[in-house]
């Protein structure tokens, strides 16, 4: 397959007859999530339509679905980059997933079905394959899915979006700096099964202490690569990409 090749070696396939707008938010959402796109970096919109043979207002729709998401920071007139966090908007945003997560949890709990949960458990042999087959993107993916169906089922759809919001953005900046191999994380990603466990308890403090440990234990790891300078690069980093 043809790939159109945008600049510094970053490239995605042809687009597809269908969605222009939703074929540009998906390769661009995917280049976010897998690394190849890194925090800081500038995406241009001209040259990025040229290189794709979209329309400018095609990818200024899709650059706008991404910044709701929290993915990028738009400057009207001016410039578009992936979102970069600091230390202490990692931290912060890690404290709201605590207290957010917890609440969503508790939620659900209360009104899951058996089939509910036993679609929580199929995300959750999906965070398993992902581990075993160690392919990261599949992880990530997996990952986040288990958690929306966890919001989606606390029915309450401001939270959702709220921790839409809080989260993406933290996945997608500690993806980028985590190691490309599962295999050392495969002890400490597995605290989602306990999640499950509380949840089938439905003891809303078991639920609580069961997303507390998981989130502190999980970004614990990562707290030297999010304490860095905003502008340090991780040793193996590669030249940024520029759309």
């Amino acid at each position: 397959m043809a790939l159109s090749v945008i600049e510094n070696g970053l490239a995605f396939p042809p687009l597809r007859s269908g969605s222009l707008r939703s074929q540009v938010l998906v390769l661009l959402r995917e280049a976010i999530l897998s690394g190849r796109l890194r925090p800081g970096d500038p995406i241009r919109e001209a040259h990025l339509a040229r290189a794709l043979r979209v329309s400018q207002a095609t990818v200024r729709e899709a650059l706008l679905q991404l910044e709701h998401a929290g993915l990028v920071v738009r400057t009207p007139n001016r410039s578009t980059v992936v979102t970069l966090l600091t230390p202490q908007d990692v931290q912060e945003r890690v404290q709201l997933r605590v207290l957010l997560e917890g609440t969503a949890g508790t939620l659900a709990a209360r009104r899951m079905s058996e089939q509910d949960f036993a679609a929580l458990e199929t995300r959750l042999a999906a965070i398993h394959k992902a581990l075993e087959t160690d392919v990261y993107l599949d992880y990530v993916s997996a990952d986040l899915d288990f958690h929306r169906l966890i919001w989606e089922l606390a029915g309450n759809k401001t939270l959702c979006r709220v921790l839409e919001l809080v989260t993406v953005p933290l996945f997608a900046y500690l993806t980028i700096r985590r190691s490309r191999s599962l295999k050392n994380l495969a002890g400490k990603v597995r605290s989602h099964d306990p999640i499950l466990q509380a949840m089938r308890s439905r003891d809303p403090e078991a639920i609580r202490e069961a997303f507390r440990r998981h989130l502190e234990e999980s970004y614990q790891q990562f707290d030297e690569a999010a304490g860095a300078s905003a502008h340090a690069a991780p040793p193996d980093h590669e030249p940024q990409a520029t759309l």
